[in-house]
């Protein structure tokens, strides 16, 4: 209105001119007696005054453009009557240029970011942190539509969930924490939080280099959660309608129902590294053993008090056995599975303080070498190092 009243059309050529506007856009007009009071307001001195002041918000210059090439006036033509209307505004030549060209050319919507390229947004999101990721879903409902089509730019998740604490890191960064809220807010921030992660986790495209999940029991005081967040937890990841792509698995946890809770959600073949946790109770993982996650993975760290026979173990290119001591038995096929296995690097193990070298030297017919602690195994490229600390005894089993 402002502008056809600067171009000195009448009312009548005004809602002429807004009636066809609308049917290019899409949208509905409005009604004959709200224009002309809207009109007769924009005419009012009092009105210009405003504008002149920047009380009120810059007009929709792309709307007056599609006006201009309507009535046929030529690009300079529109720039200059622009500028003339609204001093005031800085009205962009280059974005006029481009503007008037695409509605010239019988583009007459406007320019979304739904129209940008998938690879132009995806290296916007690729430039963003996490915070200006989130921050960005928020501008419009139809850029998170976009936005959400596209892998997030998260590599790595931690969620600790243990009784008296919660916390949610993304990509290192503390976005929720126990300590940080007092009563009052605890609630609405931790689920506030959870939500956060859950939008990242259901994104099919989510490519994550780690993913960190603790739920062993930890002597804190602290107030206890609210909610049992670790089962919500669970729940929501049983709810997955796809499998997440994780390529390193950090687990901490109470039991072996926790640990095929969280593998059974990962992606088989993408997760290469687990590191298993179950150190505070004499916990087996007899079938974890028999999942797809752990047969395909090639690097493990395990903590447990009970292992599976040691045949589970011989896919994996490097693993170290914290729990328990190993037999003599296991050694020796450890070392056989070592010389027949192309993927084979090395593995760590703890062995009985009963063990005498003496009797692992003469059972493996160990060979010495220039360093006091390692020998070979004859007729192979099988080496063992004696490794002690803290009163520990360990093997470690390697090829070169």
């Amino acid at each position: 209105m402002l502008y056809d009243i600067s171009q000195r059309k009448t009312m009548r050529e005004s809602i002429e001119n807004h009636r066809f506007l609308c049917k290019h856009l899409g949208k509905k007009a409005i009604s004959y007696d709200e224009y002309e009071c809207r009109f007769n307001r924009c005419l009012n001195e009092n009105y210009h005054s405003a504008i002149a002041k920047r009380d009120l918000p810059i007009p929709d210059i792309h709307v007056c453009i599609l006006s201009d090439v309507i009535d046929r006036k030529t690009a300079e033509k529109s720039i200059d009557d622009l500028c003339d209307a609204f001093k005031n505004h800085n009205i962009d030549k280059e974005d006029h240029k481009c503007c008037f060209k695409r509605f010239r050319n019988g583009h007459a919507s406007q320019v979304t970011f739904s129209d940008l390229p998938e690879d132009v947004l995806a290296e916007i999101i690729d430039r963003c942190d996490i915070q200006s990721y989130l921050n960005l879903r928020n501008v419009s409902h139809g850029l998170r539509t976009v936005i959400d089509q596209l892998a997030p730019p998260c590599t790595d998740i931690d969620f600790i969930c243990r009784v008296g604490e919660i916390m949610v890191f993304l990509n290192g960064i503390r976005i929720a924490s126990s300590e940080l809220f007092d009563e009052s807010q605890l609630r609405s921030e931790l689920f506030r939080s959870l939500k956060t992660l859950e939008l990242l986790l259901r994104n099919p495209k989510l490519r994550l280099e780690s993913f960190e999940f603790i739920t062993a029991y930890c002597f804190q005081v602290t107030e206890v959660p609210p909610r049992n967040h670790k089962q919500d937890f669970f729940d929501f990841l049983n709810s997955l309608n796809h499998k997440i792509h994780v390529e390193k698995c950090v687990m901490e946890v109470e039991c072996e129902k926790e640990v095929i809770g969280v593998l059974k959600c990962l992606k088989p073949g993408k997760l290469e590294k687990l590191n298993i946790d179950m150190e505070h109770l004499n916990r087996k993982i007899d079938e974890v053993v028999k999942m797809d996650q752990w047969k395909l993975a090639k690097h493990l760290k395990i903590h447990t008090f009970e292992l599976p026979p040691i045949e589970n173990f011989f896919h994996f290119s490097t693993f170290e056995l914290s729990f328990p001591r190993i037999s003599m038995e296991d050694v020796v096929k450890l070392c056989e599975n070592a010389f027949k296995s192309n993927s084979f690097e090395y593995c760590d193990v703890q062995i009985p303080k009963e063990f005498k070298l003496e009797t692992i030297k003469r059972v493996l017919n160990l060979q010495p070498t220039a360093s006091s602690k390692i020998y070979s195994i004859p007729n192979t490229n099988v080496f063992i190092k004696l490794i002690g600390y803290w009163g520990i005894e360990r093997l470690k089993i390697y090829k070169k």
